[in-house]
């Protein structure tokens, strides 16, 4: 890593080609070099021209501050946000090496940020240094640089379908955990109204777009909702049965993604433009996941959750193809995986193939609320239909077999989004229907 930092963005990747161990990252941890240039590589041999290309968050490995002071030490923050810089512009390379001219959508995850997790300042030194490279790879215009400025966040016609605008929204402000800390400031504490600022610019955009008869794509890095997995494991990893015994408190351990008022907020805005916005994009939890927000009915929102190529939750790499059609609707996905990490290195090629198409497998025609539906109710109802889609939610990946004993705590969080509605779903005994 100090040979990096002293090395312009261009010259990382010979330097990296001499890191040692050749392999792969293993499960428990984040992407290393040999992981993320054979994803790199097969992104292009998977689908060698894309319309565009989305990155829903974390371009920046977990404990990214405490690696580079352990392996370098240097503490001056000015140089850690040096190099951060360096590493945004490094990845935004590769990405534009493989697919040259194709139009990069990024949007801030948790870890993106000078100062630590969850702590990304509106107007701050992160944004302010990567605005360039995300007006770059968006082949976008001031307004862009002027939105991810003081959002992380911005708004672009959507490349291929004139009557759709795709924004990218940086749900960080939103999240439980997130603090505003100050690189300028010696990553010192700030007061902030990032998140009411956020929602505010959301509904102006969303507004403008239903006044112009348009449609709407979003993507985030933190879904709304709940997070299951830390509701499931917050007092130890816990069955339903354990979870329904304890209803009195079970309650108390519902973690949800965003601070509930803005939950609120964001749930007011998706029923009042429910025409409006037709899908989500979001990541964060590294599992191929999706959220049904609203009423049940046909114009109910979804957001699909992508798996990640960091194996540090124990799901294998994954990525995400999708299909529309001319309205803006999405139609179908597909999920790419690597089947060989434990084996994969610079001289064994890992080997990626297609894991599922969302028609194929949920033997449906499209891709939308009511078949999204459908499977969520499968999926409660059918200890069968339960095990194939863990399988497919851990990727395929060795997370599934923790994941058994704490399934209705994740399935609970695709449709029961608020605090109340969750705990109906998981901590009560009644099986869900």
């Amino acid at each position: 890593m100090s040979e990096l930092a002293a090395a312009d963005p261009s010259q990382w990747e010979p330097i990296l080609d001499r890191t040692t161990p050749a392999a792969f990252s293993q499960y428990g941890s984040d992407t290393n070099w040999w992981l993320l240039k054979s994803a790199m590589d097969q992104f292009p041999a998977t689908l060698p021209h894309p319309t565009f290309i989305m990155v829903t968050g974390d371009l920046l490995a977990h404990d990214f501050p405490a690696t580079f002071r352990n392996v370098t030490h240097d503490s001056d923050q000015q140089h850690y946000r040096a190099f951060v810089l360096k590493t945004v512009q490094f990845l935004a390379m590769q990405l534009q090496r493989r697919f040259p001219g194709t139009r990069i959508l990024l949007t801030p995850g948790n870890n993106d940020n000078d100062c630590g997790d969850y702590t990304i300042e509106a107007n701050g030194t992160f944004l302010d240094d990567t605005a360039p490279i995300a007006r770059e790879l968006a082949t976008g215009d001031d307004e862009l640089v002027n939105n991810w400025k003081a959002l992380g966040s911005f708004k672009v016609p959507h490349p291929a379908l004139s009557g759709v605008r795709i924004i990218s929204l940086n749900s960080i402000f939103l999240s439980n955990k997130y603090r505003a800390l100050s690189s300028s400031q010696g990553c010192r504490e700030v007061s902030s109204t990032a998140a009411s600022d956020l929602l505010a610019w959301l509904e102006v955009n969303l507004a403008a777009a239903a006044q112009a008869n348009q449609k709407v794509w979003l993507m985030f890095h933190i879904p709304p909702g709940i997070d299951g997995y830390a509701s499931s494991t917050s007092n130890g990893s816990q069955s339903h049965d354990d979870a329904a015994a304890n209803a009195g408190t079970c309650g108390n351990s519902i973690v949800p993604m965003w601070v509930p008022e803005w939950t609120t907020q964001f749930d007011a805005l998706l029923a009042k433009y429910r025409s409006t916005v037709v899908a989500g994009f979001a990541g964060h939890t590294h599992s191929d996941d999706f959220r049904l927000v609203g009423p049940a009915g046909p114009e109910r929102e979804f957001i699909l959750i992508n798996p990640a190529i960091s194996p540090v939750y124990k799901q294998n790499p994954g990525f995400r193809v999708v299909s529309y059609r001319s309205d803006g609707a999405v139609v179908d996905q597909s999920t790419y995986f690597l089947t060989n990490l434990n084996s994969a290195s610079s001289k064994s090629k890992g080997r990626w193939r297609l894991e599922y198409t969302f028609t194929r497998k949920w033997k449906t025609r499209e891709l939308n609320t009511t078949s999204l539906g459908n499977l969520y109710s499968h999926v409660a109802a059918s200890e069968r239909v339960r095990g194939d889609w863990l399988k497919l939610y851990a990727v395929s990946g060795p997370a599934e077999a923790s994941e058994k004993g704490i399934a209705r705590g994740l399935y609970c969080a695709v449709e029961s989004l608020t605090v109340e509605s969750y705990k109906a779903c998981y901590c009560s005994a009644t099986p869900k229907p």
